[in-house]
């Protein structure tokens, strides 16, 4: 969906990292990625993880996002 913006980069980060990730962490990369500022593209990233975690792609304890895929989440 065009509403759902950078996912790509968000699941390329998650991928990355392998670890547990706050909101600003993955607006960083994505911002680096797409040559923006951390502004630009922070709304529509948080916007995205909150639909990924409201459809069950993500968990959140606290501010950090986790992505629930079990292949490098031990604990799903």
């Amino acid at each position: 969906m065009s509403r759902y913006l950078y996912t790509d980069h968000i699941l390329e980060a998650f991928n990355v990292f392998h670890r547990p990730m706050e909101l600003d962490e993955v607006a960083g990369y994505v911002a680096e990625m797409e040559a923006k500022s951390l502004l630009e593209v922070r709304l529509a990233v948080d916007n995205t993880l909150t639909a990924a975690w409201l459809h069950g792609f993500l968990s959140r304890k606290g501010d950090m996002f986790t992505l629930t895929c079990g292949y490098w989440d031990d604990d799903e």
